[in-house]
């Protein structure tokens, strides 16, 4: 049968940490239905077995084998942060957790080995072993045996297991591998991690979504630590995992693996892997004010802070534009479509280009050799970013004391340029917004007679948000068309899965370099008045 361990009191909690008593434990061993060797009476497991290889030493609870500390091979140090390896810090010393791939001996397999030793290391050793003793579940890393030696401490734990973010590494040298990992983390890892955290929560009455994650790497499967990590070990959680499900024929280390996954997904799936957000590294940055910009592809050149347009823009179905801020008594739309508000409750406005960003992303991906090819460029592939939205916002800069007036807002529709060679493309109008004194706003007040009577500055800005990759995706989707029989340096998958067609930038003038800085926020801080008029960010 299989059951929770009821709350235990301070006292009996105080036991489990420092029992002395040779074969016994003050909770019932329900929770290792399959554990032999053993008698209940009472909630007190007591040992029937006599174990001639490993001796059981009288501190040591007989639930788990007490390995002697020369029968312990160390074979491996899996190597973690310094941060990770400290777990516990006094006056006079360090006491450090290190992790090992070790064997036992006479007993077949890798185990990894967590062994204790410092000041302070019996003490953190036994809280640890305390936690283990009270679980056991397929995705928590399981309990083998025990070492307790002169100063030296060790918990010993059934499997190889490598930290997530090594396991990540094993397959760099696949970038196909590595993407298929990737993709189904979320989906696959993301139960499995949450079933185990939901299981340790009700079992140590504790909350552990935040525990360490390690790897069984020869499976994938994933396993919790009850001990304090490191980044080595840390496991986003992400809900924007690509469904695809797990290859139950691919073994990661065969040799064939990749023709398996290559033969198993579709372009279409393997796209979309590598659309996703755990591939893809997400951009956003803000250009000039004074260029038209819009969906398709940009190279941005971060250290010189510019940024040019590489395809024509993509011709998509046109969506209403609209725009977005906080409606009240104050505002009003105009015959002429313009929007007035009252000055001194006037609001920020935000005007969003949105499309369909995993389409976008998927078409270029499958063009991407291509156009790289026709433009010969290999130094700089992942500067180039895949612009799937432009967001416009016009914003006041000081709220306070206004003059009373009013702010008029131009139509949503005057962003969209229509004019060759920029269809297809948005820009800031010429006069986007200004003050008036006249509820009418025929009498326009320029900027500086707006400045003289009290009125704040407007200020507008242009964010792009686009997607990069790395240089190994691009590798990637190469080995992968070529899988299929595709030239990747065609449009032939492009065309066969009826995606939107990029082509490279014809018009010389509109390929220019234009200002354009990575964003640390979604709108400007307005801490850099030099960036702001580089930008033309002040009407």
């Amino acid at each position: 049968m299989d059951l929770q361990p009821e709350p235990r009191s301070e006292a009996e909690s105080a036991l489990v940490s420092t029992t002395t008593t040779t074969g016994s434990a003050p909770y019932a061993g329900a929770f290792f239905p399959q554990a032999s060797g053993f008698d209940i009476h009472g909630g007190v497991f007591t040992s029937n077995v006599t174990n001639n290889v490993y001796n059981s030493p009288p501190e040591q609870s007989s639930d788990f084998q007490t390995i002697r500390l020369g029968d312990v091979k160390l074979v491996k140090e899996v190597r973690l942060s310094p941060q990770s390896a400290v777990v516990g810090r006094q006056s006079r010393g360090v006491g450090i957790r290190r992790i090992y791939h070790a064997e036992i001996r006479r007993d077949p397999g890798t185990v990894t080995v967590a062994m204790y030793q410092g000041v302070g290391a019996e003490e953190e050793w036994r809280r640890h072993v305390a936690k283990y003793e009270l679980i056991r579940h397929p995705n928590i890393m399981q309990l083998y045996g025990l070492v307790s030696s002169k100063g030296l401490y060790a918990m010993v734990f059934h499997d190889e297991l490598i930290p997530y973010a090594h396991f990540l590494r094993c397959f760099e040298h696949s970038p196909i591998l590595k993407a298929y990992i990737t993709g189904y983390c979320p989906i696959v890892k993301n139960t499995e991690f949450e079933e185990a955290a939901d299981y340790i929560s009700h079992a140590l009455r504790m909350d552990y979504i935040n525990c360490p994650v390690w790897i069984r790497p020869l499976t994938g499967e994933l396993c919790l630590d009850l001990a304090q990590g490191g980044p080595e070990t840390t496991f986003e959680l992400s809900r924007w995992g690509v469904h695809i499900l797990r290859l139950e024929n691919v073994s990661l280390d065969a040799p064939d693996s990749e023709d398996i996954i290559i033969s198993s997904l579709s372009e279409d799936q393997y796209h979309e892997l590598c659309s996703g957000v755990l591939i893809a590294r997400f951009q956003w940055f803000q250009v000039s004010t004074q260029h038209p910009v819009g969906r398709g592809i940009f190279r941005l050149d971060s250290q010189h802070g510019i940024c040019m347009r590489i395809t024509e823009p993509l011709i998509l179905p046109e969506k209403e534009l609209y725009w977005d801020y906080s409606r009240g008594a104050s505002d009003e739309l105009l015959p002429n479509s313009w929007i007035r508000h009252e000055s001194r409750r006037a609001v920020n406005f935000h005007l969003r280009i949105p499309s369909a960003s995993f389409e976008i992303d998927k078409a270029w991906l499958a063009q991407a050799n291509r156009i790289f090819a026709e433009l010969q460029e290999e130094a700089h592939v992942e500067d180039y970013v895949c612009v799937d939205e432009v967001r416009f916002t016009l914003r006041i800069t000081d709220k306070r004391h206004i003059p009373e007036g009013y702010l008029f807002v131009c139509p949503s529709r005057d962003f969209r340029t229509d004019i060759e060679p920029h269809a297809h493309l948005y820009q800031w109008p010429a006069c986007p917004a200004y003050w008036s004194l006249d509820p009418s706003g025929a009498d326009r007040l320029s900027t500086e007679d707006a400045r003289i009577l009290g009125f704040p500055a407007i200020h507008i800005e242009t964010m792009v948000v686009g997607s990069s990759w790395d240089r190994s995706v691009y590798k990637g989707l190469r080995r992968f068309h070529e899988g299929k029989g595709r030239n990747p340096e065609s449009r032939d998958a492009a065309r066969g899965l009826e995606y939107p067609l990029y082509e490279v930038l014809r018009d010389v003038d509109s390929s220019a370099p234009f200002p354009a800085h990575n964003a640390r926020e979604w709108w400007c801080d307005k801490e850099d008045p030099a960036r702001c008029r580089e930008l033309g960010h002040y009407l």
